[in-house]
């Protein structure tokens, strides 16, 4: 091949090569064109979602306000706004047990109690005075709470409370649960809620107990509001699990009757835990 059909034929190479860049750029343009297309759409798809987003929010924060207000309005007691009230948690009204004491049992007839340890804790005396009745007295920091306990039939917890308070054992605690849905509670007796509660965890809150459990006993018969309001029973895990901690019934509840032993009656100071209850939990 001659240098003059050399250079002709790589002229037309080079050309080829021009064409084919070309249109390989017109293509990407082409591509990229396209995508800016589909992501202003996107912006505009985004904004229109967020202003209307922001105005149903402005609508529904004045609607609820206005729910919030009339409630608090025809309420008896203050409660807190739908927004933020929950049916069972930490009770907003701190609860704080400066002291618990019962009155000495009455002599007479005794029951043979077992207190089944769980960390090697000392437990009461496993024979307990089982006639009469003694007198329980909490005095917190929104009031006092007094309650005639049922000695006669349920004298292995009356026992574990006459122990326990002898020792100052829930002095200083703190009642860490309030259920205002379904049943209406407000729970004590935890010896380590308080701490929990000061670390910024509460949800270890529950957990304590006096270092030994017992069986339930005086439990109620079947049937609708078998927890009256006013009712001192006790709370457990699971049955032969009774330790410490118990729970007030501030209005009428209905509760599985083979579960809380019934301790006794609130026999003052119910307006106490009425007026926790309204508050509210978080």
């Amino acid at each position: 091949m001659s240098k003059q059909a050399q250079r002709l034929a790589a002229r037309q190479q080079l050309q080829q090569r021009m064409a084919e860049k070309a249109e390989q750029e017109r293509k990407q343009r082409t591509v990229w064109w396209s995508i800016g297309g589909v992501g202003g759409l996107v912006a505009l798809v985004l904004i229109a979602w967020i202003a209307v987003t922001v105005f149903s929010s402005d609508e529904d924060g004045d609607e609820a306000g206005s729910t919030a207000s009339d409630d608090t309005a025809t309420s008896e007691a203050p409660t807190e706004s739908t927004e933020t009230a929950v049916p069972d948690g930490l009770p907003v009204q701190e609860v704080i047990i400066d002291s618990m004491t019962m009155s000495d049992p009455e002599s007479g007839e005794t029951a043979e109690c077992v207190y089944t340890p769980t960390t090697g804790s000392e437990a009461p005396p496993a024979e307990q005075p089982a006639v009469g009745t003694q007198e329980m007295t909490i005095e917190t920091g929104v009031g006092a709470i007094t309650a005639e306990i049922d000695t006669a039939n349920a004298p292995c917890t009356a026992g574990s409370f006459t122990y326990l308070t002898s020792q100052g054992y829930f002095d200083g605690s703190q009642c860490h649960r309030l259920v205002t849905q379904g049943i209406f509670v407000l729970q004590c007796g935890d010896p380590d809620a308080r701490a929990a509660i000061e670390a910024g965890t509460p949800e270890g809150a529950g957990m304590g107990g006096p270092g030994y459990q017992m069986a339930e006993e005086n439990l109620p018969a079947d049937g609708e509001n078998n927890y009256p309001a006013g009712t001192l029973a006790m709370a457990n895990a699971g049955a032969g699990t009774t330790g410490s901690q118990f729970f007030i019934v501030y209005d009428d509840s209905t509760l599985n009757p083979a579960s809380y032993t019934i301790l006794g009656q609130v026999t003052s100071g119910l307006d106490v835990v009425e007026e926790v209850a309204a508050a509210g939990a978080m």
